[in-house]
């Protein structure tokens, strides 16, 4: 099973696109007949690493937005592969999907194959709703899956 965990706030207007982009992807991933659940949340904590280390988690994918230009030509969704050795284990204010990662592996002896699957935010003033700029990208998804390995985000061996 692929679990998808989408975080932001969608009362911050583009925050709240790593949500939507959960919802996206998990359709997509459904209709290509894959097994998958989402976890929607404000931030990560720790104990999240515990869904993680699920016996039926076969990979998971963590979706999230980033501060973007558009003048900088920032405006495409990005995928990089995530690994516990990607951030810091320390339990701050702001827990990363590093450390998520991290705690899975240390508390639950669990280190399933891992994704960061970022959208461009430029707009995080108060209030609902994502700026143009980040709904286009956001319309992307289908192509940018496209461009993936066949399969992702599962492990191709």
């Amino acid at each position: 099973m692929i679990l998808i965990i989408g975080y932001g706030n969608s009362l911050r207007r583009d925050d709240g696109a790593g949500l939507i982009l959960a919802e996206k992807l998990e359709d997509e991933l459904r209709r290509r007949e894959l097994d998958v659940e989402r976890i929607a949340v404000h931030q990560l904590t720790a104990d999240l690493a515990l869904s993680v280390a699920a016996d039926a988690v076969t990979a998971v994918v963590f979706v999230d937005t980033r501060v973007a230009a558009a003048e900088a030509g920032q405006t495409d969704l990005l995928v990089h592969p995530l690994g516990a050795e990607h951030g810091s284990q320390s339990l701050g204010h702001h827990v990363g999907p590093a450390a998520i990662l991290t705690y899975a592996r240390l508390l639950y002896d669990r280190s399933p194959p891992a994704w960061l699957l970022t959208a461009p935010g430029f707009d995080f003033d108060h209030g609902e709703g994502l700026s143009d700029a980040a709904e286009r990208a956001l319309d992307t998804l289908p192509a940018v899956l496209e461009r993936l390995p066949p399969g992702w985000p599962l492990p191709t061996n």
